[in-house]
C-alpha cells in the first residue's frame, strides 16, 4: 500500500513537467531563499546547545532580584510565531523590508552560532517549580531544551531584528506600538520564564544591532536586485 502511494505521487508530481517546472522556479526565488535558509539554520543551534570547551556561568547578583513569573511561557513561546507572521506581513506589503529582515535574521542567528563555539555558557534554571499548568509549561521547556547557549539570547536578538524592522516599515502606528510593546514582552518572558540570565538579554540585542550593517552588505552583494520586484521595477532606494 505504502509503496503503490510512493509510485502515484511520484507519476502524479514529480512526473509531471508543470510541477517540476514551479519547483524550479520556487528555488530560482531568493525571496524564498532566504527564508528557507533561516527554517533551515535553525536546527544548528540544537547541535550547539550543548557543552563545548570551556563552559562559563554568566549568573549575577541582578538574576536573584529578577522573580520567576511562570505564566510568562506563553509569552517566551509566541516569539517564533510573532517573528513569522512578521515576516509574511512584510513579504505581501514590504518585499524589500521582508528582504532586509530576513537577510538580518540569518546573519544574527550565525553571528550567535559562532560565539556559542567559542564562548559557550551554562543557564541556571529555576530550581523550585510549582504545580500550575504554566510551571508544567516551563518545565516541559527545561526538559526539551538544554540548558547552554545562552549568550547571546537568540530569542533577544531576533527580537531586536524585528523591533529594528517594525519601527523602520511602513506599518500602521497603531501596529508599530503594539508590536514593540509584545516584542518587550517577549524580551522580559526569557528572564522571567529563568530561560536565560541576565547578561544573556543585553548581549542579544547588542548583536541585533550590531549585525545589521554587515546584513545589508551580503544581501546587497548576494541580491543585488533587492530593491526590485520580479518585474525589475524599481521600488525605492535607501
Amino acid at each position: 500500500m505504502f509503496i503503490a502511494r510512493v509510485l502515484i505521487i511520484k507519476e502524479k508530481y514529480l512526473l509531471d513537467p508543470k510541477f517540476m517546472k514551479r519547483m524550479k522556479n520556487l528555488f530560482k526565488n531568493k525571496d524564498f531563499l532566504l527564508i528557507l535558509i533561516y527554517l533551515l539554520s535553525l536546527p544548528i543551534f540544537g547541535l550547539l546547545n550543548r557543552p563545548i570547551g570551556i563552559v562559563r556561568n554568566l549568573y549575577s547578583p541582578v538574576d536573584d532580584v529578577i522573580p520567576y513569573v511562570p505564566q510568562f511561557i506563553l509569552i517566551y513561546h509566541s516569539w517564533f510565531p510573532f517573528l513569522m507572521a512578521n515576516a509574511f506581513a512584510l513579504y505581501k506589503t514590504q518585499r524589500i523590508e521582508y528582504r532586509k529582515y530576513m537577510m538580518h535574521l540569518i546573519v544574527g542567528q550565525f553571528a550567535a552560532y559562532l560565539t556559542f563555539i567559542v564562548f559557550q555558557t551554562d543557564v541556571p534554571r529555576a530550581i523550585h517549580l510549582g504545580d500550575s499548568i504554566f510551571d508544567k509549561l516551563v518545565a516541559l521547556t527545561y526538559h526539551v531544551d538544554n540548558h547552554y547557549a545562552g549568550f547571546p539570547s537568540v530569542h533577544a536578538l531576533t527580537t531586536m531584528v524585528l523591533i529594528m524592522t517594525v519601527l523602520r516599515s511602513k506599518f500602521k502606528p497603531g501596529y508599530k506600538v503594539f508590536s514593540v510593546f509584545y516584542s518587550v514582552m517577549i524580551l522580559a518572558s526569557i528572564l522571567l520564564v529563568k530561560q536565560h540570565v541576565f547578561w544573556d538579554l543585553p548581549s542579544g540585542i547588542v548583536y541585533g544591532v550590531i549585525t545589521f550593517p554587515l546584513a545589508m552588505v551580503i544581501l546587497k552583494h548576494v541580491f543585488p536586485e533587492y530593491l526590485t520586484y520580479d518585474n525589475g521595477q524599481v521600488l525605492t532606494k535607501y
